[in-house]
């Protein structure tokens, strides 16, 4: 819904104006009225109008005053300029703005409504301007390379994503990896001296190094590359042929003598951790010779999928954390499950990566995303029950306490604390102190969850039906005052635009249509009334003039209303009034 001003000194032209807009216009409008330029500008500083038709000629600042003041604050309003007089000094003055219009008032209604269809239709195309498409079009291949650290980004941290989404992300933003294929994790630190700690120097060097990979092995590899917050440099690399390649001869040859125990060749995927490894002894030598920096690379010895690759980078994360320069020189080395170089239990280290998520998981939380939110602290969950039946309770309570307090400081910050009553007592201790009941706490925990989300909707509900019932009651008791879209956005503290939507899909009833109702029906109370004169039921019910209230009146009862008066006085009987 647009919304239109309507600027005149003589309240009869406004007036008519308003009449014609709202009545017979058949366009779909927010109108406003204002007597002079300065009322004009409180309403202008106030809310936005996609429309204004103003005089030129008006006692105090004029209407040319007026567009001017206008195109400094608001450049995109469209302006028709109304006078009655053809003088071309007017005319000179406005075709200086663009979307500006000029138009005689003799030319009447129908032209005023013509020109308003312009407006609109300009205003709607501006929303699809080709150029301004094509300058985002521009501006998005520049900022590509943030856009794909982003995403990738939001994918190592845990984010959930499902593939359709997945695919659909990566095309939008022209990620040169395939969304559905296995990846392989690719780490990096630098050993630093004290003199070459300086964050400067770690982010250029590893931009340095990031152009060493790249040279050899760029045309092989699809790659996306970033800096962890720790400053660990990781790459998610896959072939960069696609298609997989059916298996030679000799490939199944050796696959045959292998399983007889007569070969060791390795499999495809080994084979190909074998060849980066002698590029990364390439990218090694010329990262100590040529810039000076020892390096240790951690290569993921198998692939996996992208679902995997959070937990998968958090654990080799850990791994390359225990690697140290010997004489100064760096390393590479590579991590598999069975065979780490650090010793740990592999339940214990996925129930303690799950941690590290919940961040994210009080962010899917806090926006409200239901689904995602539930599909996460059910795999944070599992992760925990497996810890306990491979006998690693520590390491579930490791899970367990982080989650709970988690979820507790969100009961505290929506004020929840006399919800927790909704638990049974034993319940609530649990959640309190997961260490009473572990095999129990996960449970408690998903149900403490349902809670929250439940309290959260609830309180939602709450806040929309009490702006909705305070909208309803401020209508009834103030109908004859100002009841305009802007004035119940400012109450409400909400904009006009979402304050309509909200209304109307809470009551199925647009806003202005309730309002209108609401004053019809205390008109019809009054015209039942002898105590006051047509003219004065106008005024009591929220309509200024007279002659509009009689033309809305007519066109929603299909009677006037000194008609639906003497309608009722005939039908009542004399003593009914007594």
């Amino acid at each position: 819904m647009k919304r239109m001003l309507i600027v005149d000194d003589e309240p009869f032209i406004v007036s008519g104006l308003y009449e014609f807009m709202m009545l017979e216009s058949g366009l779909e409008l927010d109108v406003y009225k204002a007597y002079s330029a300065d009322e004009a500008i409180g309403w202008l500083q106030r809310t936005k109008m996609d429309i204004v038709v103003t005089d030129i000629r008006m006692p105090g600042m004029s209407g040319l005053k007026l567009l001017s003041w206008i195109k400094a604050r608001w450049p995109y309003c469209k302006v028709i300029l109304l006078t009655g007089h053809d003088a071309f000094d007017y005319v000179y003055e406005a075709i200086r703005y663009d979307g500006v219009r000029y138009l005689l008032k003799t030319e009447g209604y129908e032209a005023i409504l013509e020109m308003v269809q312009g407006a609109i239709a300009e205003i709607d195309e501006t929303h699809r301007m080709e150029d301004l498409i094509a300058t985002a079009d521009r501006q998005l291949k520049l900022a590509l390379p943030l856009l794909h650290r982003e995403l990738v980004y939001k994918l190592l941290r845990g984010e959930r994503m499902t593939e359709e989404r997945r695919v659909r992300r990566f095309e939008q933003l022209e990620l040169p990896m395939d969304p559905r294929r296995e990846l392989r994790l690719l780490l990096a630190r630098m050993e630093l001296t004290d003199n070459e700690g300086d964050d400067v120097d770690r982010d250029e060097n590893g931009f340095r190094i990031n152009l060493v990979l790249e040279r050899y092995m760029g045309d092989k590899y699809a790659q996306a590359f970033l800096v962890w917050e720790d400053g660990t440099l990781v790459w998610l690399l896959q072939p960069a042929a696609f298609e997989s390649k059916p298996p030679s001869d000799a490939l199944l040859a050796s696959e045959s003598e292998s399983s007889s125990g007569s070969s060791s060749v390795p499999s495809d995927e080994s084979g190909e951790a074998f060849q980066l490894k002698g590029n990364l002894e390439l990218a090694l030598e010329t990262c100590e010779e040529t810039l000076g920096v020892s390096v240790h690379f951690l290569l993921d010895d198998r692939r996996v999928r992208w679902e995997e690759a959070a937990d998968r980078l958090a654990a080799l994360r850990k791994e390359i954390a225990g690697l140290s320069a010997i004489e100064g020189r760096g390393s590479i080395a590579g991590y598999a499950d069975s065979a780490s170089f650090m010793p740990k239990t592999r339940v214990h280290d996925v129930a303690l990566l799950q941690v590290k998520k919940l961040d994210l998981l009080g962010n899917l939380l806090e926006s409200g995303q239901r689904k995602p939110f539930f599909e996460l602290l059910e795999e944070i969950v599992r992760s925990a029950e497996h810890a306990i039946a491979a006998d690693q309770q520590h390491a579930a309570l490791g899970v367990y306490y982080p989650l709970s307090l988690a979820l507790l400081a969100h009961v505290h910050d929506w004020q929840m604390e006399d919800k927790l009553n909704s638990l049974r007592e034993s319940d609530t201790k649990i959640v309190h102190n997961p260490s009473l009941a572990p095999d129990r706490a996960g449970e408690v925990l998903r149900q403490l969850a349902e809670l929250l989300f439940d309290w959260r909707q609830s309180e939602k509900d709450s806040r929309v039906d009490s702006v909705i019932l305070f909208l309803q009651q401020y209508v009834q008791e103030h109908l004859g005052e100002d009841l305009s879209l802007v004035v119940l956005a400012e109450l409400s503290r909400l904009n006009p635009s979402y304050l309509s939507r909200l209304f109307k899909k809470a009551t199925g009833i647009n806003l202005n249509a309730y309002i209108q109702e609401a004053r019809l029906g205390k008109a019809m109370e009054l015209l039942r009334q002898p105590d006051y004169k047509v003219y004065e039921i106008a005024k009591l019910s929220g309509y200024e003039y007279a002659p509009y209230f009689t033309k809305i009146f007519r066109k929603a009862l299909g009677m006037s209303p000194q008609q639906y008066r003497d309608l009722h006085a005939a039908s009542s009987g004399p003593d009914d009034h007594r």
